[in-house]
């Protein structure tokens, strides 16, 4: 067990373990001793187990924070936030409940309370402050020349969605939306986007910018656009949640700087994916041609959106051409690169083959013409593996990978999506591509 000691809003408070103990505010102008007998009696505090369901004893932590902080649980975010605890060695104080690479100061007991103090303080006056994000907004463009406005609760949109005609509109949109960047939020994302009238399909390709209102009351933007089926560098713009007119002026002005790639409202598009999930990219021919070919069972047509749930839920979809290339997804495919040479046989086409889950460490990619293969590579971290056959391509010899041996590799997904991307295409890029045909075929291909 240990206590915390955090500086929020400027202002010093102890606890116990975060989320569960009660805590205290320390006295501006405390002294060391004052401060070392307060850490210490939140380390003689034993951390409390959560409280039953329906308890209707105030849960500690809560009380601490409405209280003591004065703020609802969820914006209680410490600009600075260090531990103390007691060790073999004597009184650690270090700041690894946010960064474990820290280095430690050791304090010995018998230099007293007013050195368990002197450090805590030492450590705080080190830090940087971290104003955390108490509220985010997202704004986003429409491929209808709309402005998209919501509330991002716990990383995700929900609504409701405000959907403005022009940017210079954003300043009340705006203000909503923080109103209701609060836990339990409306609506989820694509419900909400419909319940405003506008299909979320529309958003694809859009220039877009999350609006970060911190602990301190500054508002950073953070906006990126779409050029070349890719996302551009971030800008930066930092101003206060008190000039909010400032910051949407800015926001403004930074949507029209920002590049889009909207495609023609009503156009049929794909669907992304690619992580933890295993494909095949066929060059040229059709989705029936290919169905038959990987010998998918049960076919019925969806489309791709369905396609590529189906895909991560033990189904195969196969989509239709997009950008010419046709997929084969499945998170749970009965083959691996090793049957791409066959498979480019029996098509008479180029056929890759890439897969990927991070957790297992596993990737792999192999590219086949002809019925020959001619480069793969698999690697399985869970296993100890590494194996490749073949000459590396040109953008694996920019990732370095020729130089790797099985006893020193390193690959990752997004390695897996910079060779898609060179050979084929990224399949997270699909949303912005015009689809031959809005739907394709899902089955099950046995094993």
């Amino acid at each position: 067990m240990w206590a915390e000691i955090h500086v929020f809003r400027g202002r010093m408070y102890a606890t116990g373990q975060w989320g569960f103990s009660a805590g205290v505010h320390v006295a501006d102008g405390a002294s060391d001793q004052v401060l070392g007998a307060t850490v210490l009696e939140q380390l003689q505090q034993r951390s409390r187990p959560p409280l039953p369901i329906r308890s209707k004893e105030p849960n500690p932590w809560h009380a601490f924070c409405e209280r003591v902080a004065g703020v609802p649980v969820r914006q209680y975010r410490p600009e600075k936030r260090v531990r103390a605890l007691r060790t073999d060695e004597g009184w650690q104080v270090d700041r690894r409940p946010g960064d474990m690479d820290a280095p430690v100061r050791i304090v010995d007991p018998a230099d007293g309370l007013a050195a368990l103090g002197a450090a805590v303080r030492r450590e705080l006056a080190s830090m940087e402050p971290r104003w955390p994000t108490v509220r985010r907004v997202m704004i986003m463009t429409a491929a209808t020349g709309q402005v998209v406005v919501m509330p991002n609760v716990d990383g995700y949109c929900v609504g409701p969605a405000r959907v403005v005609e022009a940017a210079a509109a954003l300043h009340d949109a705006v203000l909503g939306a923080l109103g209701d960047a609060e836990p339990g939020g409306g609506p989820a994302f694509e419900a909400a986007l419909t319940a405003a009238g506008l299909d979320p399909r529309l958003l694809h390709g859009g220039a877009r910018i999350i609006l970060d209102e911190r602990s301190d009351g500054s508002v950073e933007l953070i906006g990126s656009g779409v050029e070349g089926n890719a996302g551009t560098p971030a800008r930066r713009w930092l101003g206060r949640v008190d000039a909010l007119g400032e910051v949407c002026a800015a926001a403004e002005a930074m949507l029209r700087e920002l590049p889009a790639q909207h495609l023609p409202p009503g156009t049929h598009t794909g669907a992304s994916f690619g992580f933890k999930c295993c494909w095949l990219a066929v060059r040229g021919g059709s989705t029936d041609v290919v169905t038959a070919a990987v010998g998918l069972r049960g076919a019925r047509e969806v489309g791709w959106d369905e396609g590529v749930d189906l895909a991560y839920d033990r189904q195969v979809f196969v989509s239709p051409p997009i950008a010419g290339w046709v997929f084969v997804a499945g998170n749970l495919l009965p083959f691996d690169g090793g049957a791409a040479a066959g498979l480019s046989a029996r098509l008479g086409a180029e056929v890759q083959f890439f897969g990927t889950h991070r957790v297992a460490e596993y990737h792999e990619w192999a590219l086949a013409t002809g019925g020959r293969l001619l480069r793969r590579l698999r690697c399985d971290g869970s296993r100890g593996e590494f194996e490749q056959q073949g000459a590396p391509t040109p953008v694996e010899a920019e990732l370095g990978i020729p130089a790797m041996s099985a006893e020193d590799w390193d690959v990752n997904e997004i390695t897996v999506m910079r060779v898609a991307a060179a050979w084929s295409l990224d399949p997270n890029t699909l949303h912005l591509r015009e689809s031959s045909a809005p739907t394709g075929l899902a089955g099950t291909v046995p094993g």
